[in-house]
């Protein structure tokens, strides 16, 4: 099997044969049928690999008959419970990409959505023995896009979407995962999900200012996007971790700004450390930051 296919259209149809397998399907549906049925034999006999030899064969000989997605499921089937579940996923995509009107169509596409999210979680098996094996973030969100993808209306899109995010963001690329979640809200405003990946964004976005060189940029980024969910979808549960977020980051500014001043007052700058004292007293109103701030400039001015 090779690479999973991914083509824009949903397979040929009726107009798209090529003249010679037009022309041949008639004669050639009783030969296909006779491989099916000697390959469902041999699966009922328990040689495996001889079924999959010959449900390839079929697909392969005779891509356009219904037979043809017959075998194309039976093959995904074969592999699905045998553990080969990234072959077995790669199998699903050619019966939904060629064979759309496959009374398996619908099962395949739930197939491949819990294959492609079983990935997402972790470890999965992957072969015969049973053996399992840890999926690349790379390969993995390139198996939920294939899920997104297939049926972008429904509401495994907005799911495979955000678990696309998650895997970036357990990789450790925050600037894939920031893309992943963003997309949820272009594509999927209305989605219970795209309050969760404006969340998410703005976590990402106080772990790298947090790291590194303290960038404040990224601090005033995640702080826009907790209002932004604050404001759009008030009621979400997540508005209220938003709000207490963007109440911590108020309060690490203002003791950032009095740790500032007093640096200044230390090193003799009075007048910038009076400056950044007075800036703590415009962020508060109260508490004990604003009173020593208050006490300090006093004292710098007397």
């Amino acid at each position: 099997m090779g690479a999973i296919i991914s083509f824009s259209s949903c397979g040929p149809g009726a107009n798209d044969l090529p003249l010679s397998s037009a022309v041949n399907t008639a004669t050639s549906v009783p030969a296909a049928n006779a491989m099916l049925s000697q390959a469902k034999a041999y699966q009922s006999a328990g040689n495996t690999r001889k079924a999959l030899s010959r449900y390839r064969n079929i697909a392969k000989k005779y891509p356009y008959i219904n037979a043809a997605g017959e075998a194309r499921f039976a093959e995904a089937r074969i592999l699905d419970q045998k553990g080969d579940l990234l072959k077995a996923f790669e199998a699903y995509q050619d019966l939904i990409v060629r064979y759309p009107g496959s009374p398996h169509y619908k099962t395949s596409i739930q197939r491949q959505e819990a294959v492609a999210h079983a990935a997402a979680d972790g470890v999965i098996k992957n072969n015969f023995l049973g053996m399992k094996t840890k999926i690349g973030a790379d390969k993995t969100s390139k198996m939920l896009a294939h899920v997104r993808d297939n049926a972008p209306g429904a509401i495994s899109a907005p799911k495979a979407q955000y678990a696309i995010g998650q895997v970036w963001q357990k990789a450790g690329n925050a600037e894939k995962a920031i893309a992943a979640y963003k997309r949820i809200g272009a594509d999927y405003a209305d989605s219970s999900l795209a309050p969760e990946a404006l969340y998410q964004t703005g976590q990402i976005l106080i772990l790298k200012a947090q790291s590194g060189n303290q960038n404040k940029a990224h601090v005033n980024q995640a702080r826009d996007i907790f209002q932004n969910l604050v404001q759009r979808y008030p009621r979400h549960s997540r508005a209220g971790d938003a709000r207490k977020r963007l109440a911590l980051l108020g309060g690490q500014d203002i003791q950032r700004s009095y740790d500032t001043a007093e640096f200044y007052r230390k090193k003799g700058n009075s007048k910038s450390a009076i400056f950044y004292y007075r800036e703590v007293l415009r962020k508060t109103t109260s508490g004990s930051l604003h009173n020593k701030a208050k006490q300090r400039i006093s004292e710098l001015n007397g």
